[in-house]
């Protein structure tokens, strides 16, 4: 057996310009894996240019042609096409498809024009092939068009001659993401998902118009409110308590959007004529929605009323937060004192949601398809699920979920957010389906973006008591649960929930006095617990903690 030892003592032979032979050794091997590296790195920068795929559509390498084109005098263009050097050096097997592929020829499911879908995935109702696979076991988008067109035509025509009380247009929007997905336990049309992202003017600019923003209807200058309210509105009777709610929050500080629900009849007319009729400070600060929904309790209806409401309220008026209210809602604070109250130093700039983790109802929740049906025996049972249908992929398998209240008060930045990020709109195409969206589509949005999950305040400052499945309605035996609170004090609560403000003259009376009227125009003095848990987490932020 040879021995090899290391002999410590021994001192290494040198050069004639005193450098150790050993150390020009190790010097020259460096050099050799930096050089071998770098060629590495070269060609593979070659390869990754050619193949690619970027958001437009066009390659890196075309992408910076480009570029270059708009942004660089001629004389410093490279000559000839770089695309086609790449193309000649490299064999055809290296020439990748790119990953996402939009999809357009619809003619059954149209609002999944321009959708993008995986290329990499099996296609098992077309043997199997892939976009990305060549030569003959390949298929292509047309093919792929015309199997989800097919497939979500019978499938609609299946469901509908089942259960004939289903709302068409849900069943219709189902059928059509449900063969988009791909791999679901009523479409099994491939092996793992297909659709990648939606098309967001395609899927919701009809069902949604304020998708896409507008100019504001009021004459220049821009005006500049401290809140918006979205008020929502669905029966006759509520609108007579919500002229008294708009009467107690408006003094000059926000805007108000009012949605009627369709079903309510007559009540778009006598909005519109008491809106004509106002006067006072306070005129042009109130407006009807131009986009009405039928609301649905557990329906996806009441996500897009307020996504709706929460957008033309961006185009109407520039402001800080909203807020979502019911007719049922009665405030313990003007609205001056509501925005003292959500800018303080631990509130300002933060989501006001609350939310929480409940996997099991969760689960339960968001892979079940629940779809409208026009009997509706009852509140609870104006959704049906049939057994055969389902979900089996939310588009982003690392993202969490969640439950929360109705009930918000949200940013104008967040508000922006949903209107233009390509996932949280895929997303809702997703949820849309789902069981009671409403109370979980907004925190999931939050939850999993790396800014506003940093800000969040998790309180909707709403009371509300439960019976059973719905809040009950307020009376002055309730009133401990809400006490009056020493003038300076930060609020506990901003709203109350459900008040009757025609019949329970009394509770208003009650609150007026002891919470609206003692608080107006009075200063919010920082408890000094707040300002150490806020300067606490401050420093945590900035790395001040070490």
């Amino acid at each position: 057996m040879t021995s090899f030892r290391i002999d410590l003592a021994r001192r290494p032979s040198r050069t004639r310009s005193g450098t150790p032979i050993r150390v020009r050794g190790l010097r020259r091997q460096v050099l050799l894996v930096c050089i071998a590296f770098s060629a590495f790195m070269a060609t593979a920068a070659v390869i990754f240019r050619s193949g690619i795929e970027l958001p437009s559509g066009t390659t890196l390498a075309q992408n910076r042609h480009s570029s270059l084109a708009t942004s660089a005098p001629e004389s410093d263009m490279h000559n000839g096409d770089e695309t086609e050097i790449v193309d000649s050096i490299l064999p055809s097997e290296l020439h990748h498809q790119p990953r996402w592929i939009p999809l357009s020829g619809f003619n059954y499911c149209t609002i999944l024009e321009g959708a993008t879908i995986d290329s990499y995935t099996e296609i098992s109702a077309l043997g199997g092939g892939t976009i990305a696979d060549n030569g003959d076991d390949g298929v292509t988008p047309e093919e792929i068009v015309a199997l989800i067109d097919d497939s979500a035509r019978q499938a609609e025509k299946s469901l509908m001659s089942r259960y004939p009380v289903l709302f068409k247009s849900d069943v219709h929007r189902y059928v059509c993401y449900s063969a988009a997905e791909g791999s679901n336990q009523y479409m099994n049309l491939t092996k793992e998902p297909l659709l990648h992202r939606i098309d967001p003017i395609s899927y919701y600019g009809n069902l949604i118009p304020s998708l896409q923003e507008a100019p504001s209807p009021l004459p220049a200058p821009r005006r500049r409110y401290s809140l918006a309210y979205l008020l929502m509105i669905h029966k006759a009777t509520v609108w007579e308590q919500s002229k008294l709610l708009i009467h107690a929050l408006d003094d000059g500080s926000a805007v108000f959007l009012i949605h009627v629900d369709p079903q309510a009849e007559g009540v778009i007319e006598a909005v519109g004529a008491w809106i004509d009729d106002r006067d006072g400070e306070t005129v042009g600060n109130v407006f009807v929605a131009q986009t009405n929904f039928e609301g649905m309790w557990g329906h996806a209806s009441l996500v897009w009323m307020q996504l709706s409401g929460f957008w033309e309220l961006l185009d109407l008026a520039d402001w800080d937060y909203v807020i979502n209210l019911s007719g049922y809602d009665w405030p313990l604070r003007t609205s001056k004192e509501i925005y003292k109250a959500l800018t303080r130093p631990t509130h300002v700039g933060r989501e006001h949601i609350e939310f929480w983790s409940e996997p099991s109802d969760i689960a339960n929740r968001i892979t079940r398809p629940h779809f409208g049906r026009s009997d509706r025996p009852s509140v609870e049972w104006s959704l049906v699920h049939p057994r055969e249908v389902g979900l089996r992929y939310p588009p982003f398998r690392s993202w969490a979920y969640c439950k929360q209240h109705q009930w918000m008060m949200l940013t104008s930045s967040f508000i922006r957010h949903l209107r233009t990020d390509a996932d949280a709109l895929t997303l809702l195409a997703y949820m849309e389906h789902t069981w009671i969206p409403d109370e979980s589509y907004f925190c999931a949005v939050i939850a999993n973006n790396p800014v506003f999950s940093k800000r969040v305040y998790n309180d909707k400052k709403r009371y509300l008591r439960f019976w059973g499945q719905h809040p009950t309605k307020l009376t002055l035996d309730n009133i401990s649960d809400f006490p009056p609170e020493k003038v300076g004090d930060a609020p506990r609560y901003l709203f109350v929930r459900k008040v009757n403000a025609t019949e329970d003259r009394e509770l208003v009376e009650w609150i007026n006095e002891n919470h609206i009227e003692k608080h107006k125009g009075k200063e919010i003095e920082a408890v000094e617990e707040e300002k150490e848990e806020w300067e606490k987490e401050l420093r945590w932020r900035l790395g001040w903690h070490t």
